[in-house]
């Protein structure tokens, strides 16, 4: 992995095994809420207003759209760095924070449908959803270091 900061953003260049494994998040997200009990869909539609339902409601009924609309331009943004991240590719500042977006709302996800709660509970993960969270995070962080630098 090569995250090197440029005068325009960055330059991200990722191994092919990253780019499968990457690959698959838009899918994910795509799954949050398509189920009743989705925890994930819990996770991402906290309250914004705690002791007013009402406002709440109005918040989510006004603005749940205009986010909807936002995650799905991330993902696509995702989507098309990750079609040239192989062989190398220059993205703008604006590109990095919605690959970090959208890196940070797989993250929520996996975690709510593993059951972390509270931070203790990371101890209890299995190795493959432990792999998966700390690739993500291992990416999240090169990027904000190189965003940073």
């Amino acid at each position: 992995m090569k995250i090197e900061r440029h005068a325009e953003g960055l330059h991200l260049e990722l191994p092919d095994w990253m780019v499968t494994f990457l690959s698959d998040i838009p899918e994910l997200l795509g799954t949050v809420g398509q189920h009743e009990t989705d925890p994930a869909a819990d996770r991402l539609q906290v309250p914004v207003y705690l002791d007013d339902a009402e406002a709440n409601e109005d918040w989510w009924r006004w603005m749940g759209d205009e986010l909807s609309e936002s995650k799905a331009a991330d993902r696509s943004a995702f989507t098309e760095v990750l079609a040239s991240a192989e062989q190398g590719v220059d993205i703008s500042e604006l590109e990095a924070h919605a690959l970090l977006r959208v890196l940070t709302e797989t993250r929520l996800v996996i975690a709510a449908r593993a059951g972390l709660e509270i931070e203790a509970d990371y101890e209890a993960l299995d190795e493959h959803t432990l792999a998966v969270l700390n690739t993500l995070a291992l990416l999240q962080e090169s990027l904000i270091e190189a965003l940073g630098g």
